[in-house]
């Protein structure tokens, strides 16, 4: 009796919305680091010249402009947009960010498993996508910078939301019956905008684009294919010239000469190989990517990912196709770096790769949990693995716990932020010409460049503040 109402589905279905509960809980404690979010570094420079050129000036400044990264124009759009509402508009990108995110993600699920034919229930999907954007986040090496601080926010994080909206129009095509036009031009639109955020996040758009056309090529007699190629072709083509634009972009070219002659192309593939292969080799070793796994593993026996009958060995091909894409995908996010500076990109880019790996872990932990409910399925199994997965839920619990000491953090921080921008508004309603003020140690938060006095790494932060407030600022060390 015990056994059947483990295993019944009334149960089943509490699980999940236990483990929905706590991974979406943990989405809400990043959505409220946000209140704390800030100007800082290049924030300033992008300020300024909103200020005193305009937005369509500041736009402009990708063909001349070679003092920070106007080159990437979709992030200068993006700022624009949000620095119009000042600092509400830096909180409300992160909330927005997340938001947009899971529900692209529940959408995709949905459109690929009604595709496919696969389970596509709300609560299972919705685990999913929760249980990969948390530890995506979660795990990100410099989450300040890529979750918190709005130019590495719109240059990295903003475009794993952007190509997740791409493949979601994608997979819809496959379920209407004619094309829609306006939805094409929209995936063109949100590709050249993802494309325009960084080089890693293009080169990832581009390979998963070519890598789609490519199975949907090789699948041309299916159904989905023949009402799906035309949109991802339109799509590919607009990330390619996204990608030609930043490499044509002034700033670009004065960028590489900083770093010399880039990795000769001979020598690339085998960099490339032994940085990715680097890469996975830590993440493994890694518990927390294991337990993913595992936690996905144990869902899929729980909830296979079909309801139908497969042979065990279309598992094994399936999660080496998982294997295979995830292992370019990441490669295709290192390469710019590795190209141009001949090394690993600065923490706050690996956000990209971090998301791509914690898909590739949870889905293939997915599908081999669903593999093996083939070959073990007495009621006992069942049953063990039901509760199992319960009992795993709280590492993700142990994690948030973790997560919560940055509150901590993050409000020093914003205290002194927010007493150094009184100080320097009341100097400007006094009409003085110049104010002292301290700088903020990067350090607590994993490092960020603030105010610096002149001769100082962050001197040239303090020139482009100073020119959006319009007075001198003599900065002291803390």
């Amino acid at each position: 009796m015990l056994s059947e109402n483990l295993t019944s589905e009334k149960f089943k279905r509490i699980i999940l919305l236990i483990g929905s509960a706590i991974l979406l809980g943990g989405l809400s404690l990043f959505i409220y680091l946000s209140v704390y979010n800030r100007h800082w570094a290049d924030d300033w420079c992008y300020n300024a010249d909103f200020r005193h050129k305009g937005f369509l000036g500041t736009v402009a400044g990708y063909a001349y402009d070679v003092t920070y990264t106007p080159s990437r124009y979709t992030v200068t759009i993006f700022a624009g947009l949000l620095q119009a509402f000042d600092i509400a508009g830096t909180q409300w990108m992160t909330p927005l960010t997340i938001i947009f995110w899971i529900i692209g993600l529940i959408w995709l699920f949905r459109k690929v498993a009604c595709l496919a034919g696969l389970r596509s229930a709300t609560p299972l999907i919705t685990f999913f996508s929760a249980l990969i954007l948390y530890f995506s986040i979660y795990l990100t090496p410099h989450l300040y910078q890529s979750l918190y601080w709005r130019t590495g926010h719109l240059t990295y994080t903003t475009p794993l939301v952007l190509t997740t909206w791409v493949f979601v129009l994608i997979t819809r095509q496959g379920l209407l019956d004619k094309l829609s036009k306006w939805e094409t031009a929209l995936a063109g639109i949100l590709s050249l905008l993802a494309g325009g955020c960084s080089e890693a996040a293009a080169t990832v758009l581009v390979s998963s684009l070519a890598t789609y056309v490519a199975v949907a090529i090789l699948y041309r007699k299916q159904a989905w294919a023949q009402k799906t190629i035309a949109i991802a072709l339109v799509s590919l083509f607009f990330a390619i010239v996204a990608i030609c634009l930043l490499i044509f972009a002034p700033t670009t070219q004065i960028r590489s000469e900083r770093y010399g002659d880039p990795t000769p192309l001979l020598e690339l593939p085998l960099l490339i190989f032994n940085y990715t292969y680097a890469f996975f080799v830590l993440s493994v070793r890694d518990y927390h990517h294991i337990l993913i796994a595992v936690i996905s593993a144990l869902a899929g026996f729980v909830f296979p990912i079909t309801e139908r009958t497969f042979k065990f060995n279309r598992y094994i091909l399936l999660d080496v196709a998982v294997v295979i894409v995830t292992m370019l995908l990441v490669a295709a996010s290192l390469t710019p770096s590795i190209y141009v500076e001949k090394g690993l990109p600065a923490l706050r880019t690996m956000i990209i790769p971090r998301f791509i790996a914690a898909f590739g872990f949870a889905l293939g932990g997915w599908v081999a949990g669903s593999g093996l409910r083939e070959v073990f399925q007495a009621k006992w199994v069942q049953v063990s693995a039901t509760l199992l997965l319960l009992i795993s839920f709280a590492f993700p619990v142990y994690t948030i716990t973790k997560a919560a000491n940055w509150v901590e953090i993050y409000t020093q921080r914003t205290q002194a932020w927010d007493t150094r921008e009184s100080i320097i508004q009341t100097a400007l309603e006094a009409g003085s010409r110049r104010v002292t003020v301290e700088a903020i140690d990067g350090l607590p938060v994993g490092g960020i460049r603030d105010f610096d006095p002149p001769g100082k790494t962050g001197y040239w932060i303090t020139r482009c503040a100073a020119d959006y407030y319009g007075i001198k600022l003599d900065v002291v060390l803390p």
